[in-house]
């Protein structure tokens, strides 16, 4: 009896074949996945670089009176002296330190800030000397406090109000110091000068301390 050679059959030859297309998708699916991954890693970096930029197209944040948050960053402009109106009076002294607050009223339709120290200078009846006021932020009868930032003082539309005070040294004897009978004062950033009355008897330590909010000046 003849023996035919014998071979692997079709059955065998067909399990390995179908397993060579299962590891072949295996790894087709395997290199897509990597490839989605780093789209994905590509669109978060795109995100998170668009956000620390700035550029995200978001509304902008609100206040509480409904300004943009972005214009109440900005803050109010300047005030300029067309705007203001100044009025001033004598203020509380102790021992022989006296002084004088000045009050900035805004009568503008639109509101405006004051920062920094206003310009003083007083004119001696005497002998029409003129004396600057040093800007010093505080003395022993008021200003502003010291270790706090010098404030920007916002006067809202027809009736806010900033004011500083003038403060000096005297003396009991009348005809001993400069007499000064008025005060020529202008705002930051302003040409315009603004005229007072007044009665100072300045013997020395002349000086002005920054615009603070309300009506005193920041007097103790």
């Amino acid at each position: 009896m003849t023996m035919a050679p014998t071979r692997p059959s079709d059955q065998v030859e067909t399990a390995d074949h179908a397993e060579l297309l299962i590891k072949e998708a295996y790894r087709r699916t395997q290199r897509r996945r990597t490839a989605y991954g780093l789209v994905a890693l590509a669109v978060v970096a795109a995100v998170l670089a668009t956000f620390a930029s700035g550029t995200f197209d978001r509304p902008a944040a609100r206040t509480s009176n409904g300004t943009p948050g972005s214009q109440a960053a900005v803050g109010l402009v300047q005030c300029s002296a067309t705007q203001l109106r100044v009025s001033g009076l004598e203020a509380n002294g102790a021992a022989v330190s006296a002084g004088w607050i000045v009050r900035l009223r805004n009568l503008s339709a639109r509101g405006c800030s004051l920062s920094g120290y206003p310009s003083v200078r007083g004119i001696n009846q005497w002998n029409g000397a003129v004396l600057t006021a040093a800007h010093t932020l505080n003395s022993y009868i008021g200003g502003w406090p010291s270790g706090k930032a010098i404030p920007t003082v916002d006067l809202k539309a027809k009736g806010g109000v900033a004011s500083f005070l003038i403060d000096f040294v005297t003396n009991n004897d009348y005809r001993a110091c400069p007499y000064v009978t008025s005060l020529r004062v202008s705002v930051p950033h302003s040409t315009s000068v603004f005229t007072l009355k007044s009665r100072l008897q300045v013997c020395k330590y002349f000086q002005v301390h920054p615009f603070v909010p309300g009506r005193t000046g920041g007097n103790l």
